[in-house]
């Protein structure tokens, strides 16, 4: 009886311990300026985010455009230019609206327009218009790029950085440091 009990007590704690699944959390915070910075990404920086995302063809796959900033880095902005390249064997694009930071920021209604060029590279263009301050400051959401899948594949959505551009209100070159692209899987 004892041994019977014993066996018993094995299987149990064998099966507790065996059917528990330990699951890695992988944060992926587009703002996390030290994040970039140990990858070698530094500020400011243009990084798009989720970094990885895996759909179905019948998804729509959505993109967000971020500028990082550091605290000894930040400088003041009025307008960005943005080159983005896509995976057109198997990703169309769909729509493109302009990010909450420039679009929150005092109520104010950005200058926000794009072109195509009907195969894969998009231009994003957009200026942040008020009648009381002539710059932004701080780290936000850019824009949003929206994809339909046309078929399956695995490639990254990446910024041409040599092309990208920001500048102050008086158009002054802010360098840019760093990018970071996405992966975009469709199954």
């Amino acid at each position: 009886m004892k041994c019977h009990r014993g066996l018993f007590i094995i299987i149990l704690a064998w099966l507790v311990v065996g059917s528990c699944t330990r699951y890695e959390k992988e944060f992926d915070n587009p703002v996390d300026f030290e994040a970039n910075e140990e990858k070698g990404i530094g500020a400011p920086t243009l990084v798009f985010y989720p970094k990885s995302q895996t759909k179905t063809t019948s998804d729509s796959v959505i993109v967000g455009s971020f500028i990082i900033f550091k605290e000894d880095s930040m400088e003041a902005f009025s307008g960005v230019h943005l080159q983005i390249e896509f995976p057109n064997s198997y990703l169309e694009m769909d729509t493109i609206t302009p990010g909450l930071f420039i679009t929150d920021t005092s109520k104010s209604t950005p200058l926000f327009t794009y072109t195509f060029d009907s195969v894969n590279t998009i231009d994003i263009y957009t200026y942040f218009l008020d009648t009381l301050k002539t710059d932004l400051l701080g780290t936000g959401h850019l824009a949003d790029l929206v994809f339909s899948p046309t078929g399956i594949g695995s490639d990254s959505v990446s910024y041409n950085l040599n092309a990208c551009e920001m500048i102050d209100h008086e158009d002054n070159v802010i360098v840019l440091k760093g990018d970071r692209g996405a992966e975009v899987i469709v199954e």
